[in-house]
């Protein structure tokens, strides 16, 4: 590769879209970083140490430092139990939901973890142990976790901002549909699913002359009615978006007493005065999430934020005894710091990136891929769970050039002002690189900056 031919023709290239909102101000910022894995040649760099928002490539770091700290194989687990009284077969007594923040329950991304699915299993243990009608009541026992300090206002009550609750159902999303009318007009709630009462959640969108989703959710598990503001296309009777859930434990437990009751186990009655007060904790069965190694592949793949996250506390509840953030990014940090330039290169406050309050400089991100790549004995599940350029996940439509097929995998990130990507590329003569491209502070649209990326790591690939 021509590399002082192909400096000039990068540098022009981010320049000139500088130049047409700027004129004199360079306002947009680069960290850039490519290097052979083995031999460490630096096949380029551009302001590696600058600490830059990574958004979603914060995902790299909380996968990577999971697979570490948790292994491949690791699962989450929900104990169902009853306790109290048997006469017949009805149970004067409650049935107990014990979680460890499995962010899967009921979740979309995988088969085995239907809502169906689970429920199923509950109901048969329940008839297996002779209970056909439960005069008692449902509990859920679960962590109580905070909010993230620094997760945007304008986050918090989308599905994309769900926060973990300690208990996670349905991918702590509600689906909103509403209807529109002539432009101009406000838009009104039709239905919500899963049901959200107490809460609500009044309409302030209006109609629009556009075909796009710009309905947004505010709201917070403390405020018992959350707004919707925005727009949504013209005369829609039924147009869907979606929100966090406000409580995804009162939620779930009103899917498993619905469902019970249509599968022949009644839930719910008064229980009569003077009934039996044991407290001996049956077991009726222990649902397991799929492994670690499958849902790194959501987080990175799909850039879940609510699953990253809860990876995040995960590790904090393992390895500090507390679910907490601030435990998390102290482990995280702690496994890091001795391996790599990490107090220099990171700043983490959450484990998905959607804060605005991370830091990560493209040196910092090629050390911690090349560590993975030569120390970790999970590589092979990091790797797989990476998008692969042109084809997968987060790098579908970009890195589609014909010959580089096979040859790109790793994640993407963005948000307002913000693109990066990150991850291995391997070029034509064969040298296994790591790179990490980061921007921040643009102006102009980002799909120019991305067609700049695209370009100049097809040029890495095919030129070295």
């Amino acid at each position: 590769m021509k590399l002082t031919l192909f400096i000039l023709v990068f540098i022009i290239s981010l320049n000139s879209i500088r130049a047409q909102l700027y004129v004199d101000d360079n306002g947009t910022i680069t960290s850039i970083k490519v290097q052979e894995i083995t031999t460490q040649e630096i096949l380029f760099s551009q302001g590696e140490n600058l600490r830059l928002m990574p958004a979603s490539l914060t995902k790299v770091v909380t996968t990577a430092t999971a697979l570490e700290l948790l292994g491949a194989g690791y699962t989450y687990q929900t104990d169902f139990f009853y306790r109290g009284e048997k006469k017949g077969t009805k149970l004067y007594g409650d049935l107990i939901v014990t979680s460890y923040g499995d962010p899967t329950l009921g979740s979309r991304y995988f088969e085995e973890t239907a809502p169906e699915m689970i429920f199923s299993a509950v109901a048969d243990g329940l008839k297996k142990a002779g209970i056909q009608s439960i005069v008692g009541s449902l509990h859920v026992i679960a962590d109580q976790i905070g909010y993230s300090a620094p997760r945007l206002w304008e986050d918090m009550g989308n599905y994309y901002g769900a926060s973990p609750q300690g208990f996670n159902w349905r991918d702590n999303t509600a689906e909103v549909t509403l209807s529109s009318g002539a432009v101009g007009t406000k838009c009104r709630v039709v239905s919500i699913d899963p049901d959200i009462k107490p809460y609500s959640i009044r309409c302030e969108a209006v109609a629009a002359a556009h075909n796009n989703d710009s309905a947004y959710v505010y709201g917070i598990g403390k405020m018992q009615q959350w707004w919707i503001e925005g727009s949504i296309p013209k005369n829609r009777s039924l147009f869907k978006i979606k929100a966090a859930l406000p409580d995804p434990r009162a939620a779930f437990k009103k899917d498993l007493i619905e469902y019970l009751n249509k599968n022949g186990i009644e839930i719910g009655e008064k229980r009569p005065v003077g009934a039996s007060k044991e407290k001996k904790n049956i077991p009726i069965c222990t649902y397991h999430s799929p492994p670690l190694s499958e849902i790194i592949k959501v987080v990175n793949q799909k850039s879940n934020n609510l699953f990253a996250d809860q990876l995040l506390l995960t590790i904090a509840k393992e390895l500090k005894g507390q679910p907490t953030w601030d435990y998390g990014n102290l482990a995280v940090r702690e496994f890091w710091e001795d391996k790599i330039d990490f107090n220099h290169s990171f700043r983490l406050r959450d484990g998905s990136g959607l804060t605005p309050k991370n830091l990560v400089s493209a040196k910092g991100m090629v050390q911690l891929l090349n560590w993975m790549n030569q120390n970790s004995g999970n590589f092979s599940f990091y790797a797989e769970s990476l998008a692969r350029g042109g084809e997968s996940g987060t790098l579908r439509s970009v890195f589609k050039h014909p010959d580089l097929e096979g040859r790109i995998i790793g994640k993407s990130g963005s948000f307002e002002g913000v693109l990066g990507y990150c991850g291995y590329a391997t070029t034509v003569s064969g040298k296994k690189t790591a790179f990490c491209i980061i921007a921040n502070n643009y102006l102009v649209p980002t799909k120019k900056i991305r067609i700049t990326m695209d370009e100049f790591m097809t040029k890495v690939v095919l030129e070295n």
